[in-house]
Formats: structure tokens, C-alpha cells, sequence
């Protein structure tokens, strides 16, 4: 039982990466990011219908790390990708 991250895409800005859930039990990801700054958001797409049974939600975000949680709802644990979460650090753009 584990929650297996698999990074898609590692750029200067942003950070895709995949989350699986492998169990029911499996209730937390931390995502180790790498931007150096606390991300100015986390956005989670849900890849399959295990994705939406568990209820998936950033419950911190920092400098190091983006946390998310979810339910032990029955059958939110599932072989597979689940979640694709993209992380987008702060942009300096000022008018």
C-alpha cells in the first residue's frame, strides 16, 4: 500500500505530476515540488471515476511540498493513475 508519484513534466515554473492511490488506506500525498517558493496554486484533475470517489483536496502547500488528502471511501483505492496534479509557481507579470 502506497501512493506512487510519477512527475510528467519538471519545468523552471510548473511541476505535472500523476498520483496513485494503490489502497483505500491510502489517504495522503505529499508531492515534493521543487519550484524553491510555495506554489501560487495546485490544480487537480481527476484521470478516472476512482479519482471523483475519493475526494481529493490540497490540504497544505509550502515551499517544499504540496500535501494532498483524500476519503477512504470503498474502491478509491485502484491500480492505475487517478490524479494529475499541476503545481504553478507565482508569476512576477506586473502591469
Amino acid at each position: 500500500m502506497a501512493v506512487n508519484l510519477t512527475v510528467i513534466r519538471a519545468g523552471a515554473n510548473s511541476r505535472v505530476v500523476d498520483v496513485e492511490a494503490t489502497a483505500d488506506a491510502d489517504t495522503t500525498a505529499t508531492i515534493p515540488h521543487g519550484l524553491g517558493v510555495t506554489p501560487e496554486s495546485a490544480i487537480l484533475e481527476p484521470l478516472v471515476a476512482a479519482a471523483r470517489i475519493s475526494s481529493w483536496i490540497v490540504t497544505s502547500k509550502d515551499a517544499t511540498n504540496v500535501v494532498l488528502s483524500k476519503t477512504t471511501t470503498m474502491s478509491s483505492g485502484a491500480a492505475g493513475v487517478q490524479l494529475r496534479v499541476t503545481i504553478l509557481k507565482p508569476h512576477s507579470i506586473t502591469k
